[in-house]
């Protein structure tokens, strides 16, 4: 959801859903969607599997295929966050801690070595049980 890459990460996506789940540098870069390697771009080929169950949503195939001076209406953006609140109760990496749990605690959940301890996660459902 993130940086210039035209085939489908777009810095105003990553940038609503920073805004939306309060992400910092921890966890608000591109690597939230892509397993980047030194000197590449994000880029639909290097999405990681929560950026690949956005990207392969028939609702994102029209956001697809812009450049990065495109300007998303309103409307565009809230596509982009429907499908990733849709995730939320996923476990996109399958570390044990689903999406909404690994964004609200800094991790990403597109990367299954990144996923919070066993105290952070029990810390957290015990505040936010399942309804």
């Amino acid at each position: 959801l993130c940086c210039t890459v035209p085939s489908f990460a777009q810095k105003p996506f990553l940038d609503k859903v920073r805004k939306y789940y309060a992400l910092d540098n921890r966890n608000g870069k591109c690597e939230l969607c892509h397993e980047i390697k030194p000197k590449e771009e994000p880029s639909a080929k290097n999405l990681n599997k929560y950026g690949k169950a956005i990207h392969d949503d028939p609702a994102f195939k029209p956001l697809e295929g812009k450049d990065k001076d495109y300007k998303f209406s309103d409307a565009e953006l809230a596509i982009v966050m429907k499908l990733v609140i849709g995730l939320e109760d996923k476990d996109s990496d399958g570390d044990g801690a689903t999406n909404k749990e690994e964004l609200d605690l800094g991790y990403y959940p597109g990367d299954p070595k990144s996923v919070p301890t066993k105290k952070e996660l029990a810390d957290y459902r015990k505040k936010h049980p399942k309804k």
